[in-house]
């Protein structure tokens, strides 16, 4: 016979990979708004407000479900870590509201020289570490948590590069400048919210915390 904590654990990894779907929609969206400089902030927001509503729908119900049924030490663990997750993807779908954002405030931007920055392959790597951050929540794969964590370091590599052909530019459109430096500065960010999950669920397996950053 399951337990009502089981019954309530299952709901809220229900509600995790729900939000996994649509943060993910919300960053390839967002990324494919910025590359065609197509205007995708009503969708972006929508899903992020919806993310938000989620978050908080799983806070309230792991802290009603921890008043209630007094978990032990294993279940409390997968109950804070489930929060944190929460509010992890809920991110993800604020910084893909925040690339979104960019074409509405700068009103478009010109391309910099073939080869020069790396943007393109930036945003498709943080997709495959969101893929793998998701896979990580459904199947609590330990040995996700390393392959994230070499993913994580890619993209901070990437980051960098990025980082360094902005700052060498010469003759560029401000605008071009600001848009790629925000959007490079989003993606990253993306990632560290991909590793602080990766560590959540760590921390919910083992009972030791740990940091991949």
């Amino acid at each position: 016979m399951s337990r009502p904590l089981d019954i309530g654990l299952s709901q809220i990894k229900t509600l995790l990979l729900k939000m996994g779907k649509l943060s993910r929609d919300a960053i390839a969206l967002a990324i494919e708004g910025f590359h065609g400089r197509e205007d995708v902030h009503v969708q972006t927001r929508a899903w992020s407000n919806t993310l938000l509503i989620l978050s908080e729908e799983v806070e309230y119900v792991a802290t009603e479900m921890i008043a209630l049924h007094q978990p032990m030490a294993g279940d409390l663990r997968t109950l804070k870590a489930y929060i944190k997750i929460a509010y992890d993807m809920e991110r993800y779908g604020r910084y893909a509201l925040d690339i979104s954002d960019i074409l509405l405030r700068l009103g478009g931007w010109g391309e910099f020289e073939e080869g020069c920055l790396t943007v393109e392959e930036m945003g498709q790597r943080v997709l495959e570490i969101v893929d793998i951050s998701l896979r990580l929540i459904e199947t609590m794969d330990e040995s996700l948590v390393w392959e994230l964590s070499k993913a994580e370091a890619g993209i901070d590599e990437l980051y960098l590069q990025n980082l360094s052909a902005l700052v060498e530019c010469e003759g560029v459109n401000h605008k071009t400048i600001i848009a790629n430096l925000l959007t490079v500065r989003y993606l990253e960010r993306i990632a560290d919210h991909a590793s602080y999950i990766a560590e959540s669920i760590s921390y919910a397996a083992t009972g030791k915390r740990l940091e991949l950053r």
